[in-house]
């Protein structure tokens, strides 16, 4: 269902965000008028680590932006169905898109065409912090494999077992994966899912012999000893499991990086309601019931700004596209 304001209500609307759209006393924000409804696009399916925050987001949201909200899970394609459908919804505030970051950094060098331009469809609101990723082997690997290179090696002498999964070809987690595995001379069947939960049930029935996902959707299966987690790709240890080093550590910290996660806007969003969005996020993040819920998904939950946010996607590019470029990497390879 599509919401529309009337031009009078609409208008006053922006006129009442724009005065309350800085960091100003809660009630002086409550005065505005809220979005009847507001749509939450996002990538993933439902129960995963990015969709349990895009759901919070959600829910924050209606303390005095939106009067109601509602998740859209476009999976597909690691996130470009999401963006294309993005593309299309209306450009009044009642459309956002909560995400990481491979499709904004990744697939623009990665695929030739996409159903959305990243520089001109998406306007930046703020990153709301960042978490690792992990490789994780399943029982097909034995338990005599205790850490990236062994794995590797494992891969060399088993090719017909070299295979890993992950939420999307092109993807910045099909990208480490491969790339710390040829870097080690092994080269790695890449198989794309639609999300890291099927990726992880196929790597828990032996389809797969490892996965690179979000270390949280693989942290519980490790603590119950369903599968082993060999290295996590943050500059330092996971304080979720400060016992695994990390991809760097092991001498494959080229291409392993921090994700973020960030909310975007439909390009044509008028400023006055994104700056409203904005403020109200930044406010909720620093909560202590928030900052509660998303450190449990969160390697850092930290509010950041659309510049810093946009920097970030810039630098970021510029890495991926040179590494591509120089190896030739393909969503296909």
């Amino acid at each position: 269902m599509q919401h529309v304001f009337s031009r009078r209500r609409f208008n006053a609307w922006l006129t009442m965000t724009a005065v309350g759209a800085g960091l100003a006393a809660p009630g002086a924000r409550a005065a505005t008028e809220r979005i009847p409804m507001v749509r939450v696009v996002t990538g993933v399916p439902a129960g995963s680590m990015v969709d349990n925050i895009t759901r919070r987001v959600a829910e924050v949201i209606k303390t005095d932006y939106a009067v109601n909200s509602m998740v859209e899970n476009k999976t597909g394609a690691g996130g470009i169905l999401a963006l294309g459908y993005l593309k299309s919804q209306p450009k009044d505030g009642s459309s956002l898109y909560v995400g990481v970051s491979s499709p904004l950094t990744v697939y623009p060098v990665t695929y030739k065409k996409l159903p959305y331009d990243a520089d001109k469809d998406l306007v930046p609101v703020g990153s709301l912090g960042t978490f690792d990723l992990a490789l994780a082997v399943g029982p097909m690997v034995p338990a005599s494999v205790t850490d990236l290179k062994g794995y590797f090696e494992w891969c060399k002498k088993n090719p017909e077992k070299a295979s890993f999964g992950s939420p999307g070809a092109g993807s910045m987690l099909h990208f480490m994966g491969a790339m710390a595995g040829r870097s080690a001379g092994a080269e790695l069947s890449h198989v794309a899912y639609r999300g890291p939960g099927p990726a992880v049930i196929d790597l828990q029935g032996g389809v797969v012999s490892a996965v690179v996902v979000p270390l949280v959707d693989v942290a519980e299966f490790a603590a119950q000893g369903r599968i082993r987690i060999l290295g996590t790709t943050g500059e330092e240890r996971s304080r979720f499991v400060p016992q695994v080093a990390t991809f760097k550590e092991q001498g494959f910290g080229e291409y392993a990086k921090s994700v973020w996660i960030a909310v975007f806007a439909p390009a044509g969003t008028p400023d006055a309601v994104v700056e409203a969005l904005r403020a109200n996020l930044k406010s909720a993040l620093a909560t202590p019931d928030v900052q509660s819920t998303l450190g449990r998904q969160l390697q850092k939950a930290q509010w950041g700004g659309p510049e810093a946010l946009t920097r970030a996607i810039e630098q970021e590019r510029a890495s991926w596209k040179k590494a591509v470029e120089a190896l030739n990497f393909t969503p296909e390879s």
